[in-house]
């Protein structure tokens, strides 16, 4: 028995956590308070729980068209998401002066790990995970910049990005995931 493709589960939650962090980053909340953190640390950390499902799930391979290769590559691609979202959503849990530091290198590591995953996204045509990962790296290098170099406008900027790869999370989802098993229109 074939089993239904996970990636969009995934998708969908990698979309929630970047509004709801977005929202945060861009100042949507008003002024940062133990209330925003906590909240954002808990969708960042649901968020974490479901890409690993989805990892675990790709791992086990078996889903609807679905190759070997796209099962590792997304498994991978879902653990380093998984991976990002634990950390940032342990920092906004448990948030305290001082944690501004280690959160602005979880965001620089974001950035230059996916630049790998890039030139990977590129070599495969999956243009719209070329997009994500331009945007990721421009938000991960600007929230790192305002975090660690005190620049103002740069959680704004890392803030809106965000926002903008939620809607991008909607795309992949409901048009390159679902499209393939959805009933095809006659033209």
């Amino acid at each position: 028995m074939k089993n239904a493709n996970p990636a969009p589960f995934g998708v969908m939650a990698f979309g929630l956590a970047c509004l709801v962090v977005g929202a945060l980053f861009a100042g949507w909340f008003g002024a940062l308070n133990a209330g925003n953190m906590f909240g954002s640390g808990i969708v960042a950390l649901g968020t974490a729980f479901i890409q690993l499902i989805v990892v675990f799930l790709m791992i086990r391979g078996n889903a609807l068209a679905d190759s070997g290769l796209f099962s590792m590559f997304g498994a991978t691609i879902f653990a380093y998401f998984a991976h990002v979202w634990i950390v940032i959503g342990f920092l906004l849990l448990f948030w305290k002066t001082g944690v501004a530091g280690p959160l602005a290198f979880v965001l620089l590591y974001m950035a230059l790990f996916s630049i790998g995953y890039l030139v990977y996204s590129a070599r495969l045509k999956l243009w719209s995970f070329v997009v994500l990962f331009v945007a990721l790296i421009i938000a991960g290098g600007a929230g790192f910049a305002s975090l660690f170099y005190a620049w103002t406008a740069g959680s704004t900027i890392a803030g809106y990005i965000l926002l903008l790869l939620s809607l991008l999370a909607l795309y992949i989802t409901f048009v390159e995931q679902l499209s393939p098993v959805l009933p095809k229109t006659g033209s």
